[in-house]
């Protein structure tokens, strides 16, 4: 379909309109010149309206192409102060190839801020959303990745054999949910109505509910698998929360750990059906119900939309703190409520309840890492330059590191010594008390030289001096390293013990956090949105989550209570049992990927 936009009142010249339509996001700056192109409803519509802060110089777009397709672009800041962007661009048929015009022109296409405009490919786009929406109906796509894991880890001598059988086991478990599903009864229709799993027409649906008030909706709760679980007239005025309650009984579930969904999107307690511009009569929602206990009370996301805080009993926002830029690093002390984070123009905050009490321009690149000890109000920032040690009731710097790009931080604040994971893969020892470099520890490093890969992530332990190290290629290295008191008797640092080196998936891990005890576990996410935990010791996998759609970034594992929280790329939030793996609450948190997540 096609979105035209007549008029607008009270919108200043050069803002972005931006459109959402279901799966599908158009933006385009005001005038809007040409009609948006969105897929065929219904969907719930979304309309935000954001404002340029920068923008690139497009004559200089084809000359700052590297020949690996590397390219770091000035931006023009509204305000004047100084802006980059540093990205790869890579393609099947291979950018560099192309003659300059065409490469310049390829670029000033993908980089454009004309999404509105005329779409060359709008059936293709349309048909891909279309796909995704067949796919996520039937869960074909786990399904399919859950046989292809099977069938690598099993191995078997026919394969064909082995997947038509999980294929046959399938259908027949499909055809038994349709069974059960006929005998039950709906605790809206009247004694002896069954419900049936098949898709029946729309009118006999509609027809089966009898009279009811004009405007009223007739909702039809299904679970993922296609079940129908219930019926209810809903009147227009009430309230998602209140439809909860009169679903207890239906579902044998506390109205808590019930989230229903219209069109993939959650419904918040407080909103109601017309709010979402829902049309009355007939109307289709997924209910999911769980019967595990959260124990994870709440917990605080970041994205390029800000913070925000969430009660994970019944998956209900609580806060949002208006952060300006995307929040890379979150640090929280529950008990007095205070937050601090790191964004990506470099910024050093802190939050309370009532807004935000310090703000400080803490690096001059984005500002991805952040430790904190509240007890002494000391804080470590790392950046893709420098590592720096802050006092936070004073807000002032005590200590610069020089360095390359950081990927991860672990402080000993007892022994007064920080470790920084840096992006080489290299572990870097810094004493804070005199603010000089002790030693590198390069068995990381080494490990993905060997393997002809690169480290894509990093989890250090500063008290028993290992570290878990993702590469790009999907495997995951467990190494020792010298203790420092050690090190000085060795002429070149190395490890304890010899590096073990594991398959955990077959795409970089970009996220990882460990559980460092005698039986160490870690728990990774992979780019293609799965998670999976692992016993480090024995290189043994103790369970394989389900997915994300996109890459996961973001991980907070609460080992004590066997939960664990991950944020991807599609700004989705899922909070996982470690034990079972089973996902006890799905929230679509953000509309921008989740980059990073802190609960308590």
């Amino acid at each position: 379909m096609e979105l035209t936009i007549l008029d607008y009142v009270g919108l200043p010249e050069g803002s972005i309109l931006s459109v959402r339509s279901g799966p599908t996001r158009r933006q385009s700056p005001l005038p809007c010149s040409a009609p948006f192109r969105l897929p065929p409803g219904p969907w719930p519509l979304r309309i935000d309206v954001l404002g340029l802060l920068g923008k690139t110089n497009n004559a200089i777009l084809g000359e700052v192409l590297e020949e690996r397709g590397l390219c770091k672009l000035p931006l023009e800041g509204k305000d004047g102060r100084p802006m980059s962007v540093t990205f790869q661009i890579g393609s099947r048929i291979g950018l560099a190839s192309l003659s300059p015009e065409r490469r310049h022109h390829s670029m000033h296409e993908g980089l454009s801020n004309g999404a509105g405009r005329e779409d060359p490919l709008p059936v293709k786009r349309d048909a891909e959303a279309d796909a995704r929406a067949y796919l996520d109906l039937h869960r074909l796509r786990e399904f399919m990745h859950g046989l292809f894991e099977l069938l690598l880890r099993e191995r078997p001598e026919d394969p064909y054999a082995f997947m038509a059988k999980r294929f046959r086991q399938a259908a027949v478990m499909e055809s038994q949910s349709a069974e059960a599903s006929r005998s039950s009864i709906s605790t809206a229709t009247p004694s002896g109505s069954t419900l049936s799993s098949m898709s029946p027409s729309r009118e006999s649906l509609a027809e089966s509910f009898g009279q009811v008030p004009e405007g009223s909706y007739k909702a039809v709760f299904r679970s993922l698998r296609g079940r129908d679980v219930a019926r209810l007239v809903i009147s227009p005025g009430e309230q998602v929360g209140s439809v909860k309650s009169r679903l207890e009984s239906a579902t044998s579930t506390p109205s808590s750990a019930i989230q229903l969904f219209w069109l993939g999107e959650p419904l918040p307690n407080h909103s109601t059906l017309e709010e979402w511009f829902v049309d009355s009569g007939l109307v289709v929602l997924q209910i999911v119900c769980s019967q595990r206990d959260a124990r994870v009370q709440h917990v605080i996301t970041g994205a390029s939309e800000g913070m925000r805080l969430w009660n994970l009993g019944d998956a209900e926002q609580v806060k949002e703190f208006p952060v300006r830029s995307s929040v890379l690093a979150i640090s929280v002390d529950w008990k007095t409520m205070r937050i601090a984070c790191t964004t990506f123009d470099g910024k050093l905050q802190l939050w309370d309840t009532s807004g935000c009490s310090k703000s400080i321009v803490a690096h001059s690149e984005e500002a991805c890492c952040l430790q904190v000890e509240w007890s002494s109000d000391e804080a470590l920032t790392g950046s893709s330059d420098s590592v720096k040690f802050w006092c936070l009731k004073a807000f002032r710097c005590k200590g610069l590191l020089k360095t390359t790009v950081v990927d991860s931080l672990s402080v000993d604040w007892p022994g007064r010594r920080a470790y920084v994971g840096l992006r080489t893969g290299v572990v870097r020892l810094w004493d804070l008390a005199s603010l000089e470099v002790i030693c590198d520890f390069e068995g990381g490093a080494m490990a993905a030289k060997e393997a002809g890969t690169a480290v894509s992530g990093m989890a250090i332990d500063c008290i028993g001096r290992r570290a878990v190290s993702g590469f790009e290629d999907g495997h995951l290295a467990y190494w020792h390293f010298e203790p420092p008191g050690r090190v000085e008797e060795f002429s070149s640092p190395g490890e304890v013990s010899k590096t073990k080196v594991l398959l955990a998936h077959f795409t970089a891990l970009r996220s990882i956090v460990a559980q460092w005890s005698e039986d160490s576990r870690a728990l990774v996410g992979s780019d293609d949105g799965s998670l999976s935990l692992w016993r480090l010791d024995s290189s043994e996998c103790l369970v394989r989550f389900a997915r994300h759609v996109g890459f996961v970034w973001a991980i907070h594992a609460d080992w004590a209570k066997e939960r664990a929280v991950s944020g991807a790329f599609d700004g989705c939030l899922k909070l996982w049992d470690l034990r079972t793996g089973e996902c006890l609450r799905t929230i679509q948190g953000h509309s921008r990927p989740i980059r990073s997540i802190c609960c308590g």
